[in-house]
């Protein structure tokens, strides 16, 4: 710079511009404003416009929007005013992404037409393909997956053609996106995997990382945790040496959301801050946006009211400053759960129809449909069961048309990706016909094969689509049913054979002994025969209860009475121990089905006497819409990764546990199917009594 004359000053502060746009945008900004002031001594055309367009892209990249437009807009008047053609496409293109991050993306495509339509008369294949690409990528936010396919692989074949291969890459990868956001996602991997390979030929460190991190995302969509976490820890070893501060952030945030779908909750919060911190180290405010919306959304599911507000707070106020509409759609919606959670269903209902309103506007139909979900519950909440239903309704029509949507979208790209192999076909045809002469009766008979193929291909597709939709719903069906049955049925033959042989093993034996008075073998035999009774009776019961259609009507209940008889009836079988109610309503009544709830605490209260050293405590509390009762013992516990599995039928963790002591493992079996019919929920935590904590939350609305 020092060496430079003052007029050649102006190509070096352009060089630095365009250098450090991306990565440090606001030195591209300050080498922008000095090349200004020199160009108004010693005037370029062409370099201001290319000043002009860097800076309006690093005014992007810090989320000054209205900034940048206007001085892309700027440089797209000078290009306009100096006749050439070419100098255009540099800021049509910059103006047109600068709109589209705004959501603006009508104006944007303005923009990429208008570019398309210069570049297409030159010779430029790798100025043609970005466009494409471009333009592509606004078809996807706009969901029209077909349009933005064709518009990808017209760029892929562009790049390819140009002999850029990275270029292509990027086509590549945008193709991928739209596998995964059609649950394609072996075809996703497909690509993403090739894609890798060719940056991996290339030796572009950032193109890798950029492949690990999107390969991550697949298989946490897939639900491949560890080889989405595996892929996550390679992205970051590659990000962290480049200093990509805005890259690890986003995998940061995408490493929280694999644990966050593992429920592994203490981990995602670590990452979600961890990425929080990285973000704000950076200048993009969309990537802290997201993250925000993160911890917001596991603090929801936390239900830790006070920490969800302050983020979504905090995140509500960047998506509101960049325009960011579809984020703003997620916060709202998170808005409305909160306000669900606290009762204040006439606040919930407002931000609930804010989300839904803007998902009509930025054509988001997941987002939408989610909404309305979330609609049905604060009606049901408000007791407007008409309007609940007709919101459910309406959650379910997008749902079923977002399914037509994609299988026509599917359809539409398999005949977009025949639709460019006949047209290479042709080209190549029409090439060979030029140089060797053929004669136009081999051409026809060529149409006319690609045409009979393309419909027997398309033909092929609609019936194996509708074929895959049918039959899928049926098989569905079929294995839940033939899956219960069979594993119930192995179950009883398994449990039906111990007693029975030990009352076989007695009988052959009394049969051959002298002594008929023999009582060790009288004693056997009415120990097997009373554990094959209470077995047939866990198991009557738990059959019934799996054909119940119809639940027992409520009626008022006095809690505390229901839980000292069942404490009354306990105690005699365990007079070593104490059982006890800690909590007490007094005369408290509650709308139960009485026989159904005496159940479900009978088993909850028989297994915490079986399996505690000294002690049983219950107590409960309620809210407005949930009685929560608790049953804690003080016995060994059970271990986390065992939780789920003591709910299923004859499970007993502890092998020293047999059926004389065990019992028939059906209790808690009984217990979790009967409270799924009524929409309650058993859960197991440490209790602090030392042992197991066992919570029945049941709805009272």
């Amino acid at each position: 710079m020092e060496q430079a004359k003052p007029q050649d000053k102006v190509e070096v502060l352009l060089q630095l511009a365009v250098n450090n746009r991306s990565q440090t945008p606001h030195d591209t900004l300050r080498y922008g404003e000095q090349a200004l002031e020199l160009l108004e001594k010693y005037p370029h055309r062409d370099n201001e416009i290319l000043i002009l367009s860097n800076m309006g892209w690093s005014y992007m990249i810090v989320g000054d929007y209205d900034k940048g437009v206007v001085l892309a807009e700027r440089a797209v008047e000078l290009a306009e005013g100096g006749g050439d053609d070419k100098a255009l496409i540099v800021p049509l293109n910059i103006a047109g992404l600068l709109y589209w991050r705004q959501g603006r993306y009508e104006e944007a495509l303005q923009f990429y037409y208008r570019a398309l339509d210069v570049i297409k008369g030159s010779d430029d294949l790798k100025g043609q393909a970005a466009t494409l690409n471009n333009i592509g990528l606004i078809h996807i936010e706009q969901g029209s997956s077909p349009k933005a396919f064709d518009y990808f692989n017209q760029a892929k074949e562009l790049f390819e053609k140009a002999g850029k291969r990275h270029a292509m890459t990027t086509a590549m990868n945008n193709i991928a996106g739209i596998h995964s956001a059609q649950s394609n996602y072996s075809q996703a991997l497909e690509v993403q995997l090739e894609v890798l390979r060719v940056r991996e030929e290339l030796g572009d460190e950032p193109g890798i990382a950029e492949m690990l991190l999107n390969i991550g995302i697949t298989y946490d969509l897939i639900g491949d945790y560890e080889k989405a976490h595996d892929y996550f820890s390679r992205a970051i070893r590659y990000f962290e040496p480049l200093g990509d501060s805005r890259a690890i952030a986003q995998t940061l945030n995408a490493t929280g959301l694999a644990y966050f779908h593992q429920k592994e909750h203490e981990k995602a919060a670590w990452h979600y801050e961890k990425a929080l911190s990285y973000a704000k180290s950076t200048s993009d405010r969309l990537v802290e946006a997201g993250v925000l919306l993160s911890l917001a959304q596991l603090h929801l599911a936390l239900e830790e009211v006070a920490p969800a507000q302050s983020y979504l707070d905090q995140a509500l106020e960047l998506t509101e400053e960049l325009g960011l509409r579809q984020s703003e759609a997620q916060a709202r919606y998170h808005q409305a759960e909160i306000y669900l959670l606290q009762g204040l269903y006439e606040e919930a209902l407002r931000e609930v129809l804010q989300s839904i309103q803007i998902s009509e506007e930025t054509k988001n139909k997941a987002e939408e449909s989610k909404s309305y979900e979330l609609l049905s519950r604060i009606y049901q909440a408000r007791e407007q069961y008409q309007l609940a239903l007709q919101a459910f309704r309406k959650h379910k029509a997008i749902n079923d048309q977002v399914f037509s949507e994609e299988t026509r979208d599917k359809l539409l790209q398999a005949q977009s990706l025949f639709e460019a192999e006949k047209r290479n076909k042709q080209i190549e045809i029409l090439e060979r016909d030029k140089a060797l002469q053929k004669t136009k009766i081999e051409q026809q008979r060529f149409e006319r094969n690609v045409w009979i193929a393309s419909l027997l291909f398309t033909l092929i597709v609609i019936l194996l689509l509708y074929s895959r939709f049918s039959q899928r719903k049926v098989n569905k069906a079929l294995s839940n049913h033939l899956g219960i049955q069979r594993s119930l049925m192995q179950a009883i033959a398994h449990e039906f054979r111990a007693p029975l042989a030990k009352v076989q093993l007695a009988a052959d034996m009394l049969e051959e002994s002298d002594d008929v008075n023999d009582k060790k073998l009288f004693s056997t035999i009415h120990k097997g025969t009373s554990q094959l009774d209470s077995l047939l009776k866990e198991i009557i019961e738990l059959l019934k209860m799996e054909s119940l259609k119809e639940l027992e009507p409520v009626e008022p209940t006095l809690l505390d009475d229901l839980i000292h008889d069942q404490v009354l009836a306990y105690q005699p079988l365990y007079p070593e121990k104490s059982i006890k109610l800690l909590s007490s309503g007094g005369e408290q009544q509650f709308e139960l089905p009485q026989k159904h709830f005496t159940w479900i605490l009978s088993n909850l209260l028989s297994n915490a006497a079986h399996y505690s050293l000294s002690q049983v405590e219950i107590h409960y509390s309620s809210s407005h819409s949930v009685l929560k009762v608790s049953v804690d013992d003080d016995g060994i516990g059970i271990p986390k990764n065992d939780r789920d599995k003591v709910f299923e039928p004859f499970v007993r963790l502890d092998p020293s546990r047999t059926r004389s002591t065990g019992g028939t493992g059906l209790g808690l079996a009984i217990v979790q199917r009967l409270a799924h019919l009524y929409n309650a929920k058993v859960s197991i935590s440490d209790s602090p009594l030392g042992g197991s904590r066992f919570t029945l939350q049941w709805p009272l609305k």
